[in-house]
């Protein structure tokens, strides 16, 4: 799928790296001399004279002080400043900063013989002769070991001129820290890149020992790689919407923190294992926690400066097509795909085929994945189904299956069928990731049709058993994301909020920074859970602290951030509905509409009713009904807001039939809390039909259920029908001790509309509570209700097109 006539943006190239002598590589060796004087074995003997002073290093200093200096010299290079703000972060012993921090400042103050100094030390460790044991102590064929004797060589490589441009960059590199010289800095600020791409001399050395010896420590320079031909290649997101995402596979060693990753405002240079090492990481971490990663313009703004460096790095394209994806933006996602794998089939021999071939397939799936990402249905079909075909001539299965796993995720028709077939065949192939995902997937779609919540839990946990036993993270946050939707849409609130707790208090920190944590779309879910049940209970303010921890945890340029913005716009609607401002309420529905149109349709009908305008309202809910994805859960909400409108408009009769189907698809898709509130509706009908005996059925069926676990303003109407259920029932010498028992009771069912801001319900409560009074003769309380009806009048004026007394 991917043009074979692409042409390459940047060629290979054979000629060897070579490590760039920088300020900041000789702050490192600094580090690394100062600690080695400290005599930090435990081993060695202390010296006799008190003269000396030689701190006693504790353990846990001696492993920070170990495991900064690799991140250090794995690292790209860094800014004086923030070298120093990442050194006093760490554990470090004090007195080794300290002297550091002196012999920085000596190094400044005594000009290039001490540089000479500093490199003629590191000569004498590379002889591995007795004098090195005094210079660095540490083993030559070590990480440290390697990268000292790597620095000098490359430094014996430099001519004199270039010598004293390093030492002049390295006192411009302590300036710009310390020293306030503006004009000083002036001049060498406009030198400065010049001479890091000087700072390497061509290669005359007829030393053949040193070549030698520079061959032996070289690594591989040919890059990680970038192939997806694993399980753990493509991870797909089963709680957003059963999409997956193609991830490509993981190199991290070791993560740095974030404040030592390199800044796009820095030019330092990074050699080519240096920048495998950032894109793993930024690659790890966009997968795996997106705020912990670099911020979109400053991440592509180093990949940028990786990509002048290492012109023929493909995997920065690639971090780089993640970056556009992470803000949705599809153009410079597809541009840096293709130039992704461009980069990769130049790098490959020509005579390898199946090389090539296995990059066109994985292109054309990563692309079909990008459309899948961005709604693209028909585009993304098209391109599977290319990635298909070259899959089934090469029968590559892995990749069969990946394609499977996109397919029904595309597909419009026929996903159970094709959600069992990955299922089986990934447990054939040991791809435990796609079972898991399948298993997932296929408990969504059930949830959509007449299957049992225990056909459905069973599904979810044998999921789990594939994630603990494969340790999948992603998948383990997805499954009790999952199991709290599924207990939402059966409408049971206390067991939403626990799945939801429980997944918030999984202990998924990163493999290798035990600070970072998993986050993504399902924890963001978990979190609006939480905010929206607060909201069902009145608690808008808890609610919308809850939401600012969302929006702080993902901020409005990631790819997650739609979740919370849905459920703050769905807290902000049902608020502004209930305290009657329909203009406000119109720009959220607006809002809405962008990323959930059929939801901001429905509520739109609801918005339309409130204000009176029950023409516009049937039209719409008449497109709604057409409407081939409303089903389920939509359908029977749409079918009450139906009931609503007939029984506005005086159909009465009407509203029975919508009700009666209502009831039954609740019932056949097990949603007990929607089940309830229709019959509550129906009750409400039955009362204005004179059907007493059928209403009081038809609460008690309700009531239950909508006290135990409903939101606090049904939980309000249902007592108000229960309310007028008992008024109409009182009947002689009884009517009067009734009334008034029903008068006093619906002081509670005030405060409950009073604490979700339902003015219009309030003003109805006030209404029906006089005529109960004024009906016994209770005069003063009468109008006591009256002045209260008049005054909360005065406060919140009523913007309906009258007062809904016989509405639920």
């Amino acid at each position: 799928m991917i043009a074979q006539t692409v042409t390459s943006l940047h060629g290979s190239s054979n000629r060897r790296e070579r490590d760039v002598v920088t300020p900041h590589s000789i702050s490192i060796l600094l580090f690394i001399e100062k600690y080695a004087r400290l005599r930090p074995k435990y081993w060695d003997t202390r010296p006799s004279d008190s003269s000396t002073s030689h701190p006693d290093i504790t353990p846990q200093e001696r492993k920070a002080t170990c495991l900064m200096t690799v991140r250090l010299v794995q690292g790209g290079d860094m800014v004086l400043s923030e070298l120093l703000q990442v050194l006093e972060s760490a554990p470090l012993l004090p007195h080794h900063i300290t002297s550091f921090m002196k012999a920085l400042h000596q190094m400044y103050c005594s000009g290039i013989d001490s540089l000479l100094d500093l490199f003629d030390s590191v000569e004498k460790f590379a002889f591995q002769d007795q004098i090195r044991a005094e210079t660095f102590p540490c083993l030559w064929t070590s990480v440290v070991g390697l990268y000292l004797r790597r620095l000098n060589l490359s430094f014996r490589r430099l001519s004199f001129s270039q010598v004293t441009s390093l030492y002049q960059r390295f006192r411009h590199y302590y300036e710009e820290c310390y020293a306030s010289h503006s004009s000083h800095l002036q001049q060498h600020a406009d030198i400065q890149m010049n001479a890091e791409e000087s700072n390497v001399a061509e290669d005359t050395d007829s030393d053949a020992k040193m070549e030698d010896m520079m061959e032996e420590t070289r690594e591989d320079d040919s890059g990680a790689d970038l192939t997806l031909c694993s399980a753990e290649v493509m991870a797909i997101s089963s709680s957003d919407a059963g999409e997956p995402s193609i991830q490509p596979p993981l190199m991290l060693a070791h993560t740095h923190p974030r404040g030592m990753e390199p800044a796009s405002s820095q030019t330092g240079h990074s050699t080519r294992q240096q920048a495998e090492l950032f894109i793993s990481q930024q690659t790890s971490l966009l997968q795996f926690s997106e705020t912990a990663a670099l911020s979109p313009p400053d991440l592509q703004e180093k990949i940028r400066q990786l990509v002048r460096q290492n012109p023929d790095l493909a995997e920065a394209h690639y971090l780089s097509y993640l970056n556009c994806v992470r803000v949705k933006e599809f153009s410079g996602a597809v541009h840096s795909l293709l130039r992704t794998y461009d980069g990769h089939l130049m790098q490959r021999d020509s005579s390898r085929m199946e090389d090539q071939g296995r990059g066109f397939r994985y292109a054309a799936l990563n692309l079909a994945a990008l459309h899948a990402q961005f709604g693209h249905r028909k585009a993304g079909l098209a391109v599977l189904k290319e990635a298909i075909r070259l899959a089934q001539e090469s029968s590559d299965h892995v990749c069969l299956q990946h394609a499977l796993a996109w397919l029904y995720t595309l597909s419009p028709t026929h996903k159970a069928q094709l959600m069992r077939r990955s299922m089986v065949k990934s447990c054939e192939l040991s791809l435990s990731y796609l079972s898991s995902l399948g298993c997932l997937n296929h408990a969504a779609q059930l949830a959509h049709t007449r299957a049992t919540p225990a056909h459905l839990l069973q599904s979810i946990v044998r999921a789990e058993a594939l994630n603990c036993q494969h340790s999948l993270v992603s998948l383990q946050h997805g499954a009790w994301a999952l199991r709290a939707a599924l207990w939402a849409t059966w409408g049971v609130s206390t067991m939403t909020a626990l799945a939801s707790q429980l997944l918030l208090h999984l202990n998924t920190h990163h493999p290798t920074n035990p600070t970072t944590f998993y986050s993504s779309q399902p924890t963001c879910a978990s979190i609006c859970n939480i905010a929206v049940g607060l909201a069902n209970l009145g608690e808008y303010h808890l609610a919308g602290d809850v939401l600012q921890h969302a929006q702080e945890r993902f901020p409005a340029h990631g790819q997650h951030s739609h979740t919370w913005m849905f459920a703050q716009a769905h807290i902000t609607l049902n608020d502004l509905l209930y305290q009657g401002r329909w203009t406000e309420a119109q720009t959220v529905i607006t809002n809405m509409a962008t990323s959930h149109p059929t939801e901001a349709k429905l509520r739109n009908c609801e918005l339309l009713m409130s204000k009176g305008e029950l023409t516009e309202a049937w039209e719409l809910l008449g497109e709604l009904r057409k409407d081939p994805e409303v089903v389920g859960e939509l359908r029977v909400r749409l079918l009450l807001v139906e009931s609503c409108a007939a029984v506005a408009g005086g159909g009465h009769a009407v509203a029975v039939p919508l009700l009666v189907e209502a009831l039954t698809t609740a019932h056949d898709h097990h949603l007990t809390y929607l089940a309830a509130l229709t019959h509550l509706h129906t009750a409400n009908v039955q009362l204005q039909l004179g059907l007493h005996n059928e209403a009081e059925v038809s609460v008690v069926a309700g009531m239950g259920v909508i006290l135990a676990g409903g939101s606090v303003y049904d939980q309000a109407r249902a007592r108000l029908v229960a309310a007028k259920l008992q008024v109409s029932k009182a009947k002689g010498k009884d009517r009067i001790g009734k009334l008034l028992e029903t008068a006093v009771s619906l002081e509670l069912v005030r405060k409950l509309f009073m604490k979700v801001r339902a003015y219009h319900k309030v003003r109805e409560t006030l209404y029906f509570r006089a005529r109960l009074y004024h009906e016994v003769g209770y005069i003063e309380e009468r109008n006591k209700c009256a002045l209260e009806f008049r005054q909360f009048e005065l406060q919140h004026p009523c913007q309906s097109y009258q007062l809904s007394i016989n509405s639920f």
